[in-house]
């Protein structure tokens, strides 16, 4: 009886491990002549309908191969295309490949006990040289229970509350693992196919490589990670005290838990319900539902659901949730969620939400939702609002709102910049600049301010000063029914150009001055013939400031091009006047004496036609 019971033993261990292979032995076909190794992997991925996980930067995959052979299964083909130099692990839909050109051996000195206490000692050697081998991990993955070997290779372990066959694995850096059974009499319940394993994303040592990683996780638990990174056991609860001192011993890193309660801190694979750290968690992978620390979060995975720290998070992978801060937020890749940072917030790379600071916000990709904070930067482009105390900028384009309390600054603009005081633009802007100052290499929006500086204007420029480098620049001296001497400066483009005009008159007893601002529009009759509708409001000066004289003009000129650069203009004016003075002062005169071809009901009004000519330099 006892003899069946063994053989029934060996049998079930056979079909579960057999099982957990199917994908490795799969029998396939290839017949390949120097292509890459990269290549040819991605060929075996499609047969074996799975994934490879393995570092790029050991696995020579520019190396060129061939191989002609049918019928090999799957670990056999990895041998011949890997010199044997790599062992394989299956995961899920994942295959493992993890450079291992060693072997090693386990010894064993004492294996004895029962399914409430069972003891295993040995010692670890380097199968080639017989030498000791120091800092292997020696663990048993059902039980969560494990060690480390000494400087002379020897561990002993315990192992309480047996109910499946012990498999004990063997793992070191650069060694190919080996699993040794033994075979306790005990009740067996058959698990679920890789009910306790699974793979998790991100390079695993990420976490450990920052500088709180490598500070606050233990030396064993980096060993751990070394040796056997690819076997991630899931456990319904973790207690922690601190990394060194919790329920899962220095298996914690390879451990995702559904509960995790850290009171000083933790150290685990991940989280797939709930981590609760009174001073903080760090998680080697996924994070997903719920996690909170008095100080702060350190994920090297992705993070789903929400996130909230007293002091900062910082996440390597991606994440899609709510994440809060006291100081500040840091996302290594994209982010999609509300992010709060008190100090500042960081993604990498893409953003779609909100992102709110009371300082920095920074994004590495594009951003598509909302921005406030002080002071706002995107490295690509924008397709939302940015609302930034200071300023926003932007290294590529915006097709929002930007709203800058002291300016705006991007490539390319498509939507609103608002800036109390600039909005620079480096390419194209064709949106609306409002600013004191506006700028666009080439503008075929809209500006409005106080000074608006283009390099080509296609657009429209509405301001007091309006600069087009490379646009629309008139000078005319001129003569009108007011004024003996006019001098104008138009500037913009020609479907809106802004006016600068000054004029005087110098005859006694009508001696005026005038200063105006103006828009206009250049609109082709002829090839050389143009009709200039204008109008503009002047201020008249009569002897004293004390008094607002105020003269709106409608003007209709026609302007005929003489030359490249000469041109002559004249026409009709409509002129409405405005004015509290009705004493004259010294040798200055009263326009609405001038000037009175019908009245208004209101005497400080007055209006009259008027005509305009003169020369224009083009």
């Amino acid at each position: 009886m006892r003899t069946l019971k063994i053989t029934f033993l060996f049998l079930l261990i056979s079909y579960f491990s057999v099982k957990g292979q199917s994908n490795l032995s799969r029998n396939i076909s290839l017949n390949i002549d120097r292509q890459k190794l990269g290549s040819v992997l991605n060929t075996i991925e499609a047969k074996g309908d799975f994934k490879f996980s393995y570092n790029s930067s050991i696995l020579p995959v520019d190396s060129l191969v061939s191989i002609h052979e049918n019928n090999l299964n799957i670990a056999e083909t990895l041998d011949k295309l890997l010199k044997h130099r790599f062992e394989y692990r299956q995961s899920g839909k994942f295959v493992i490949i993890r450079y291992a050109p060693l072997e090693l051996l386990l010894l064993i000195n004492e294996s004895v006990g029962n399914p409430e206490l069972y003891t295993i000692s040995g010692q670890i050697v380097d199968k080639l040289t017989n030498k000791p081998i120091q800092d292997a991990s020696i663990y048993e993955k059902n039980l969560l229970v494990s060690e480390i070997s000494d400087g002379n290779g020897y561990f002993s372990m315990r192992l309480k509350n047996i109910t499946q066959p012990i498999s004990l694995t063997v793992s070191k850096e650069n060694y190919k693992s080996t699993i040794t059974h033994f075979l306790a009499e005990v009740s067996i319940t058959p698990a679920k196919e890789n009910s306790s394993e699974r793979f998790i994303s991100g390079n695993l040592g990420d976490v450990e490589n920052t500088w709180l990683g490598n500070a606050l996780v233990t030396a064993q638990q980096k060993i751990q990670s070394i040796n056997i990174g690819g076997f991630i056991s899931k456990a319904p609860f973790q207690f922690s005290l601190i990394p060194r001192l919790n329920s899962h011993g220095s298996l914690s890193g390879q451990v995702v838990n559904k509960f995790s309660l850290n009171v000083i801190g933790a150290y685990s694979a991940g989280v797939d319900g709930a981590e609760i750290g009174l001073g903080f968690n760090i998680d080697k992978s996924d994070v997903q539902y719920f996690q909170f620390a008095g100080g702060f979060n350190l994920v090297g995975g992705n993070v789903r659901g929400a996130q909230i720290a007293g002091f900062f998070n910082y996440v390597i992978g991606d994440v899609r949730a709510a994440q809060v801060a006291l100081a500040y937020n840091r996302v290594g890749k994209g982010f999609e969620g509300f992010q709060v940072g008190g100090i500042y917030n960081h993604v990498n790379q893409d953003m779609k939400g909100i992102q709110l600071s009371l300082g920095l916000n920074t994004i590495g990709g594009t951003l598509k939702g909302w921005q406030t904070g002080a002071l706002n930067l995107v490295n690509k482009e924008t397709k939302g609002v940015q609302i930034g105390i200071g300023g926003n900028i932007v290294a590529g384009r915006t097709s929002g709102i930007q709203v800058g309390g002291v300016a705006n600054i991007n490539k390319e603009s498509s939507g609103l910049n608002l800036a109390v005081l600039a909005n620079l633009t480096g390419q194209t802007a064709s949106g609306l600049q409002i600013g004191a100052i506006n700028y666009a290499k080439k503008l075929k929006g809209v500006q409005l301010g106080i000074l608006n500086v283009s390099g080509q204007n296609d657009g429209y420029s509405i301001g007091l000063v309006n600069i087009a480098l490379k646009g629309y620049h008139k000078f005319s001296f001129s003569t009108n029914e007011s004024t003996n001497y006019n001098v104008t400066y138009k500037g913009g483009s020609k479907h809106l150009y802004n006016m600068l005009m000054f004029g005087t008159n110098k005859k006694s007893a009508e001696k005026i001055y005038t200063g105006s601002l103006g828009f206009g529009k250049e609109m082709k009759v002829f090839r050389s013939v143009s009709l200039n509708p204008e109008i503009s409001s002047q201020y008249v000066y009569q002897g004293s400031w004390n008094y607002l004289n105020l003269l709106n003009k409608f003007e209709l000129p026609v302007n005929i091009r003489l030359n490249k650069w000469l041109a002559i203009q004249g026409g009709p004016s409509l002129n409405v006047y405005y004015t509290k003075q009705n004493t004259r002062i010294g040798e200055f005169g009263l326009l609405q004496e001038k000037h009175k071809d019908f009245t208004f009901n209101d005497p400080r009004y007055t209006g009259w036609l008027g005509w305009n000519v003169g020369l224009v330099i083009l």
